[in-house]
């Protein structure tokens, strides 16, 4: 089977397909950006004046794909959708259900869908020959066929819905917190195992890219820094075993010993990412913020309660998020050093409650700006000296594997 049918087929199923829980905007943004590239090739390098915060970030999906073949990008988009309906599962329907219990319900039921299937599609077809516009074809950037919502059940619930309400708008870095978070989970023995069949040029972090900003960004350095060193500490630890154990040039030490001592340096470099995602999203609602109160919304196309309730909300929670108790301590510390973060967003949105969107900016703006040395002092150090602990714990756990060898 080509590349192609595999691509039409997985995309037919994946516009019926009903997730137990919903995915992630990343994971939806992804699927939106291969499917563009497979069908439409590159992404415009400019976006349109009239294109709003939900198409600007379905565009940045989509140049994140630029230079892929279309051929790679079915293949991407199918193994994309397989570990997608693995991840978020398959929500059993009544009709499944009803299926199950006898053969002459379940044709029934099956029948049903597929001449509801029939109408839709007549009804589509409808509307193209009398020249009604579809929603999907409302932006000219978006082609027919791709879907702006992979489950079926956003679909269904979107249908008479502008596009912009198609798209979670919470930013991708915001969205890949609980992914990192997961990460970080790890176990020792869980990190050692992978790295046993991992292939130096295949590592996890060398697989990463910057998640707040366009990687052409000069503002995205410090993230890619970030994710640059934590790629050597992983490529060290995946070609060690070249050098180390059983016939090789040090063979008195297994090369697991050198894995669990960079283990927690791993899992601390996951935390400072977290840490920079939640700070740069903080930041970068400061000065949208400021810019919306100097110039307008209508000049800046954002508008102030969008800010709030699509980034400081949100921010807000994924910092309390951190401190549950099932995260992992590296994860846990770093929610108890955003804390203030969390603080001024919830204060700001009293204020807005209280007295109005425009003085809860003010005072959001206000408050982010005389912690400037806690963003841009405090919290550096406070990297720098988990990294420091992390090099100092990983001993222990260095001495540890060991002692069980």
């Amino acid at each position: 089977m080509t590349a192609a049918s595999n691509f039409r087929q997985k995309t037919h199923f994946m516009k019926s397909w009903k997730p137990q829980r919903p995915p992630s905007n990343r994971d939806r943004l992804e699927l939106y950006a291969l499917h563009k590239q497979s069908v439409s090739g590159d992404a415009p390098t400019s976006d349109p004046p009239s294109a709003s915060v939900a198409d600007k970030a379905k565009l940045t999906a989509w140049r994140s794909k630029m230079g892929l073949s279309q051929q790679d990008a079915m293949e991407a988009y199918v193994v994309e959708c397989e570990r997608q309906v693995q991840l978020y599962g398959t929500r059993d329907d009544g009709s499944r259900s009803s299926a199950g219990g006898g053969g002459g319900s379940g044709a029934t039921t099956s029948s049903s869908q597929q001449q509801q299937q029939q109408n839709n599609q007549q009804q589509q077809q409808q509307q193209q020959s009398s020249g009604a516009p579809a929603s999907s074809q409302s932006t000219p950037m978006y082609h027919s066929t791709t879907p702006q919502n992979t489950p079926a059940a956003q679909n269904n619930s979107n249908n008479n819905n502008n596009d912009d309400d198609g798209v979670l708008l919470c930013p991708r870095g915001l969205a890949a917190i609980p992914l990192l978070c997961a990460a970080a989970s790890e176990s020792r023995s869980a990190y050692l195992a992978r790295l046993q069949v991992t292939h130096p040029s295949n590592g996890w972090w060398a697989k990463q890219e910057p998640l707040c900003l366009e990687v052409n960004n000069p503002l995205s350095i410090p993230e890619k820094l970030i994710i640059g060193i934590a790629c050597q500490i992983e490529r060290i630890s995946l070609v060690v075993s070249e050098y180390m154990g059983h016939g090789q040039a040090v063979s008195l030490l297994s090369p697991r010993v050198l894995q669990a001592f960079l283990w927690p340096v791993h899992n601390v470099f996951l935390s400072i990412w977290i840490l920079w995602i939640l700070v740069c999203t903080y930041l970068g609602s400061m000065v949208s913020m400021s810019q919306t109160l100097l110039f307008g919304a209508k000049r800046t196309n954002t508008p102030l309660g969008r800010l709030f309730l699509e980034e400081i909300l949100p921010a807000a929670r994924a910092v309390e998020s951190l401190c549950e108790q099932h995260q992992t301590i590296s994860v846990r510390m770093s929610g108890l050093a955003l804390m203030p973060m969390m603080i001024l967003c919830d204060v700001a949105n009293g204020v807005v409650g209280r007295l109005g969107i425009l003085v809860g900016s003010v005072v959001f703006v206000g408050m982010g700006a005389c912690g400037w040395w806690y963003w841009l002092c405090v919290l550096p150090w406070l990297a720098v000296c988990s990294v420091c602990l992390a090099v100092m714990s990983g001993w222990c756990f260095g001495l540890i594997e060991l002692s069980g060898n």
